[in-house]
C-alpha cells in the first residue's frame, strides 16, 4: 500500500483532482472557462499558470515568463498542484490558443526525450516540410484523393489528411491548421485512453458536438481528420465515410 501511494505521487499530479496528467488538468480548466491560477510544484521548483475565462494568459517559472514558462512547467513529470481561483493577473504574455499550447508542450517533451531539444528552433520548419514531402513520395496523391472524394458528402465540412505530427498535407490554410491541431489533440488523447484501458493504439475516434462532429481515422503514416455538421447522424455518417474510403 505504501509503495503504491509513493508511485502515484512520483508519476502523477495530485491535488483537488487526482489520477490525471497535468495536461488533462489544464485542459479541464480551459473547458470549464476557469479564471484564476494553477500553482504547480515539482522537486522544489514552483510554476504558476494563469487562466482568464479558460484561456492561459500568463505563466511564470523561475526566471521564465510567458510561453517558455508554460512549456517548462508542462514538461515536469510528477508533482503537486493547487487551484487558486481568487488569484488573477492583469498581465497577458500568452496569446496562443490552449490546444496549441498543449500540443506544442507535447512536441517539446517528445523532442527532449529524443535528445533533440537544442536543435529544434532551427529545424522545426524544415522538419515539417520534410514530413509533407515524405507523404508525397511514399503515398503520392492517393491520400489527398480521399479528401476530395469525401468532400461530396453534404454533411462533411472539411476532410484533411495530416501527418502523425499534425502537419496538414497540401493545405496551408488557417482552417486546415486549426482542424489539424484538433485532430492531433484527439489522436494523443485517444491513444492515452487506449493505453490506460489496455485496448491498444488509436484506429478511429469520434467527438460528438452540438455544432460540429470530429472524426479521426488512422493509417500507417497519416491521420484522416474530418469535420462534419452537428446536425449529421454520427453513426450513418461514419458508415458513409468508411464506404467512400474503402473505394479508394
Amino acid at each position: 500500500m505504501g509503495h503504491a501511494a509513493l508511485k502515484t505521487e512520483q508519476q502523477g499530479f495530485v491535488g483537488a483532482i487526482s489520477g490525471l496528467s497535468l495536461a488533462d488538468i489544464v485542459q479541464i480548466k480551459g473547458d470549464n472557462l476557469y479564471s484564476g491560477c494553477l500553482v504547480v510544484e515539482h522537486n522544489g521548483k514552483n510554476g504558476i499558470i494563469y487562466f482568464r475565462e479558460g484561456d492561459v494568459v500568463h505563466a511564470e517559472q523561475g526566471g521564465l515568463e510567458g510561453e517558455e514558462a508554460f512549456y517548462a512547467v508542462m514538461g515536469w513529470v510528477g508533482g503537486t498542484f493547487r487551484s487558486e481561483p481568487k488569484i488573477s493577473t492583469t498581465r497577458r504574455t500568452i496569446d496562443q490558443a490552449l490546444k496549441f499550447l498543449i500540443l506544442e508542450a507535447f512536441c517539446r517533451m517528445d523532442e527532449v526525450n529524443n535528445g533533440s531539444q537544442q536543435e529544434r528552433p532551427m529545424q522545426s520548419k524544415s522538419r515539417q516540410e520534410q514530413q509533407v514531402e515524405s507523404s508525397y513520395s511514399r503515398e503520392g496523391a492517393g491520400m489527398n484523393d480521399v479528401s476530395a472524394k469525401l468532400s461530396v458528402i453534404p454533411e462533411i465540412e472539411q476532410a484533411l489528411v495530416i501527418t502523425k505530427d499534425g502537419v496538414p498535407v497540401d493545405d496551408a490554410s488557417y482552417e486546415a491548421q486549426h482542424l489539424g491541431a484538433n485532430g492531433l489533440f484527439l489522436a494523443i488523447f485517444a491513444n492515452k485512453i487506449g493505453s490506460q484501458f489496455g485496448v491498444g493504439d488509436l484506429k478511429a475516434a469520434t467527438v460528438h458536438g452540438i455544432d460540429h462532429h470530429l472524426f479521426l481515422f488512422d493509417s500507417k503514416r497519416h491521420h484522416l481528420c474530418i469535420s462534419a455538421k452537428g446536425s449529421a447522424n454520427v453513426t450513418s455518417l461514419d458508415s458513409e465515410i468508411r464506404r467512400v474510403v474503402a473505394q479508394r
